[in-house]
């Protein structure tokens, strides 16, 4: 809840404790960026009127940070005016509300768009990130804008053998750590010039520019190398490796986790599906490589 007023962020923490939401009371712009560098909200309350960064600029802020871009806005203000409406929605509220209101109208105002956003299919379920619709969005946005950028396919080798072995919960363990660690690189050596998609599984595609997209798999591979084994008991540690069977039902002894990074980074104006397909391809080229040891980024140095 950002309000300048400490009588608003009262009133609406009071209302919705009783419900059971946890309400986090803050005044300014300031306080707001620094909370979002730390915390994920289900949702945000805005007012517009604040000092310093105003409502505006705020939500539009937080509609464009990667990391937040999916967190339903709904503005509290006493603006009334049409003008102000079609502006915040434009910048990518999701509701508003004029002040005075009722206090029943926001609690189930709220509790809509927090439905909306656990039910929503476009968000893996698993680890909330946006799916291959998303993806295939932002690459045509890219494209249109004739902005260069570089497309990572993320894949983990040997990820099911893992799954047969310890389990699906430990399974989505792994799933979930591997997007922190993508969402935590790409933050670090991009900023907010990165786009993150799960295409599902163990699938992931990380979106930079192409300046950053090397870099930042390098920090992802090597970082990824020194958790993974904590994933396993000591013994497959010991051993670094686990023993099951394959897709043809033979015994197989299947290494520690890796990832497969594939770059391709297109000079020219390229379809969707001619990118995803030279991913794939440069995907299995590395995924096959006999001297490799662990995990590994490739770049397409022909497009």
């Amino acid at each position: 809840m950002v309000d300048d007023d400490p009588n608003v962020g009262l009133l609406i923490s009071a209302v919705l404790k009783k419900h059971n939401y946890v309400v986090t009371a803050l005044s300014d712009s300031g306080e707001v960026m620094l909370f979002l560098q730390q915390n994920k909200p289900d949702i945000i309350l805005l007012d517009l009127r604040m000092p310093g960064i105003d409502g505006y600029a705020l939500c539009k802020h937080v509609r464009e940070a990667p990391d937040t871009r999916d967190i339903p806005i709904i503005i509290l203000s006493g603006v009334s005016e049409t003008e102000a409406k079609v502006t915040t929605i434009e910048l990518g509220a999701d509701d508003f509300i004029t002040k005075p209101f009722d206090v029943r109208e926001l609690r189930a105002r709220v509790n809509r768009l927090i439905k909306r956003k656990n039910s929503d299919t476009a968000l893996n379920p698993l680890t909330r990130l946006p799916g291959s619709p998303a993806i295939e969005e932002e690459v045509l946005r890219r494209l249109a804008d004739s902005e260069p950028f570089a497309f990572c396919y993320v894949d983990a080798d040997n990820f099911k053998a893992y799954n047969d072995v310890y389990g699906y919960a430990k399974g989505d363990e792994v799933i979930r750590r591997i997007a922190l660690l993508l969402a935590e690189k790409a933050k670090l050596t991009a900023g907010s010039d990165y786009f993150l998609g799960h295409v599902g599984g163990d699938d992931f595609v990380l979106i930079t520019s192409p300046e950053d997209c090397e870099p930042m798999a390098k920090a992802i591979t090597e970082e990824f190398d020194g958790i993974i084994p904590s994933f396993y008991n000591s013994e497959d540690q010991r051993r670094g490796y686990i023993t099951t069977m394959d897709r043809k039902n033979k015994t197989q002894d299947f290494p520690i986790m890796s990832l497969t990074i594939a770059i391709v980074a297109p000079k020219t104006q390229q379809h969707y599906a001619k990118i995803v397909e030279s991913a794939a391809e440069l995907k299995c080229y590395a995924k096959d490589l006999p001297s490799r040891r662990g995990s590994i980024f490739v770049r397409d140095r022909r497009i």
